[in-house]
């Protein structure tokens, strides 16, 4: 919700400005009468510059929801594409009862996790790139490639496992080196990657 417009404000001083202003009631600088849409507009601006300083963008929230969106139709494709998937999983918890603890899952589960990994990932690759392209900053994209890239490891040592070039304890080797590059990798990101791209200056005049 905005907040009520007061007023725009002194290039001098910075005063507060009332509306209709010919004159800064700070320092007596001539400014002009404003209409209530150059108000409108410079309160916009401040609000802008605010939200920058902190790290916001006005693009986030529209990223935010193609993102979810892509990963619902990645979730419907995977159902789509293996119908009993619930079931599956229901009898891969029931399994830990059986055995007394959690065992690696069997071939046809394994193949759903392979698929929604790797769609997963393919989806958080391309939609991370056009907000590496298309939006101000540089931090969160960069993470979001990191988990786009650790989401098509793990179909791939998951392939791998269930095509037996690597057994069990590997699979788990493999899967807890790949998690440990990654917090690596983003905590490499969060120290020498800035949070925004730098702005080119506009020539003078």
């Amino acid at each position: 919700m905005l907040r009520p417009i007061i007023g725009m404000f002194c290039q001098k001083c910075g005063k507060e400005l009332p509306p209709g202003s010919d004159y800064c009631p700070g320092c007596g600088t001539k400014v002009g009468g404003y209409s209530p849409a150059d108000y409108w507009w410079e309160r916009r601006r401040r609000e802008r510059e605010r939200w920058s300083r902190r790290g916001w963008d006005p693009m986030d929230p529209v990223w935010g929801a193609v993102r979810a969106v892509g990963f619902l139709v990645v979730i419907g494709l995977t159902i789509a594409r293996y119908p009993d998937v619930f079931l599956l999983l229901f009898r891969y918890i029931e399994s830990w009862g059986t055995y007394g603890f959690p065992v690696l899952p069997p071939y046809a589960l394994g193949q759903v996790i392979v698929f929604l990994s790797a769609a997963s990932g393919a989806w958080g690759l391309l939609s991370s790139g056009l907000a590496l392209g298309l939006s101000s900053r540089l931090r969160r994209p960069m993470r979001n490639v990191v988990s786009a890239l650790f989401s098509l490891y793990l179909a791939t040592i998951l392939t791998m496992f269930y095509d037996k070039t690597f057994r069990g304890v590997e699979l788990v080797l493999a899967f807890f080196l790949g998690l440990a590059a990654m917090v690596v990798v983003n905590g490499l990101i969060t120290f020498f990657v800035p949070r925004r791209k730098a702005r080119a200056e506009k020539p003078p005049g």
